[in-house]
């Protein structure tokens, strides 16, 4: 069976403007989740305290303001309109009396007086006057008033009196009404006091709550704090503070501290018992060697026995990267120019660019060893040596650039591992036993730092050392 093609155009239109709604709205969702991350990366503070700051604010001024427009619309605003008809209708009660029933000007004083006496308005009637400006505020104080007056069924003329005093004039047939009202009577003055009490909480509650932020947030700062220094090397004594679940951050941050440091000590012991072992065996065998006949399988096994005892001495140069020294204040433009001298007069060409006052906090020893096995290396396999010291980021950048054969790019990570040698690309009559690269980055992780390989733009090698600058130990 056909179908209508009128019924066939209606449901595709249908289809189409489902689908276009759809996409609308993808769209909109789209949008607005990419309005909620920029709000997030640029408006959002990204410390804790302040977000906290944030998050106790932002409700304490919502409720402030709703409180505020409720009481200035549903109080302050009905009691001032109030007492604004209170004075009006008094007013037009004496002006009434004065109009219809024609008193004499005896009569009027009396009244007046007695008007003044009850309701404590202050009225002059001057008979056969007439009003030459009729003009009423809308301003300030007198807005509810200058609405109700205009109420009365006279003309009338407002002008203020002082500061504290509102002056009505009424037009009569016979004269003019002049009343005195004092500003208390059609003005409520509670809402500042409101307004200074508001404010007032306001301010005591956000530093009640400031104060106890702050303290929290001081015992995580203390955490990452000991946390970074315990990664530099130093022997953090930290304390866990502030809330439950802070505590136990820290008391985790201390087993694990422990742990860490019961295992290197466990690790050099072990080595330390390893060198006992394995050095008396060595000089036992180097001893039989020498006794033994001088031919090509004897030097063959000497050499064997040596490469065998520089191996087992780098890797203990590599077990002693976190021995027992004690972290100081190290100036590390000093310590390369001493460095370099030394290079130097081992016939090594360097040139330097150093900048003063640049101070760590480390191991002097292990930082020494660590940048002259650089060094030591950009000589064995380079002609020139380049290094500089600068800052960058707070950290101090030791860059050293040889004119040497370089590394390829895809095996500069493995220079790191233990005992891999280039032999490609390096010559492996040098000794090295593969140890000097992986002693150095181990000495720059403990210390917090960092070491980049690159390409040098004297056609060798780059090597990039970052330290931390001296940071103060918490106790």
């Amino acid at each position: 069976m056909n179908k209508n093609p009128s019924q066939s155009n209606s449901q595709s239109i249908k289809t189409y403007f489902e689908n276009y709604c759809l996409r609308y709205v993808k769209r909109s969702f789209s949008w607005l989740h990419h309005l909620l991350k920029l709000i997030k990366l640029k408006v959002m503070p990204q410390g804790l305290l302040y977000r906290f700051i944030l998050i106790i604010l932002l409700p304490l001024i919502l409720l402030q303001t709703i409180l505020f427009i409720f009481f200035y619309d549903r109080h302050w605003g009905t009691v001032s309109r109030r007492l604004a008809l209170d004075v009006v209708g008094e007013i037009q009660t004496v002006a009434d009396y004065i109009a219809t029933q024609n008193p004499s000007t005896d009569n009027i004083e009396s009244f007046l007086l007695q008007v003044e006496d009850n309701l404590g308005l202050e009225m002059l009637f001057q008979p056969n006057t007439y009003l030459y400006n009729q003009k009423i505020s809308h301003q300030g104080a007198t807005v509810h008033l200058s609405h109700a007056l205009m109420a009365l069924k006279y003309p009338v003329d407002m002008s203020e009196l002082h500061n504290q005093f509102q002056r009505i004039s009424v037009q009569l047939p016979k004269g003019v009404l002049t009343t005195i009202v004092p500003k208390k009577r059609f003005f409520s003055s509670t809402v500042h006091v409101f307004i200074v009490w508001m404010i007032g909480s306001s301010v005591l509650l956000f530093w009640i709550a400031f104060l106890f932020m702050k303290n929290q947030i001081r015992s995580i700062e203390r955490l990452s704090h000991a946390s970074e220094l315990f990664g530099t090397g130093h022997d953090v004594q930290f304390k866990p503070g502030g809330a439950t679940e802070v505590r136990q951050a820290g008391y985790s941050f201390i087993l694990m501290k422990n742990r860490i440091q019961k295992y290197l000590v466990e690790r050099t012991t072990m080595l330390a018992g390893v060198s006992h072992d394995l050095r008396t065996p060595l000089t036992r065998m180097k001893l039989q060697l020498s006794m033994m006949p001088s031919d090509e399988t004897t030097k063959d096994l000497l050499s064997d026995v040596s490469e065998m005892e520089q191996m087992l001495n780098g890797y203990l140069a590599f077990a002693r990267g976190e021995g027992k020294e004690t972290p100081q204040s190290i100036r590390l433009d000093k310590l390369i120019l001493q460095l370099v001298e030394k290079q130097k007069k081992s016939g090594q060409k360097l040139t330097c660019h150093i900048e003063e006052g640049i101070t760590i906090s480390g191991r002097f020893n292990d930082i020494s060893r660590a940048i002259c096995n650089i060094l030591i290396n950009a000589n064995r396999y380079a002609q020139r040596t380049r290094i500089n010291l600068g800052l960058r980021n707070q950290m101090a950048t030791i860059t050293v650039d040889d004119n040497g054969p370089g590394i390829p790019a895809s095996k500069r990570n493995d220079v790191f591992k233990a005992f891999y040698r280039l032999e490609a690309s390096r010559n492996p009559q040098t000794g090295g036993v593969g140890l000097g690269m992986t002693i150095t980055r181990d000495i720059v992780l403990s210390h917090g730092g960092d070491v980049v390989l690159d390409e040098s733009p004297m056609g060798g090698l780059r090597v990039v050392i970052s330290l931390p600058i001296v940071q103060e130990v918490i106790h």
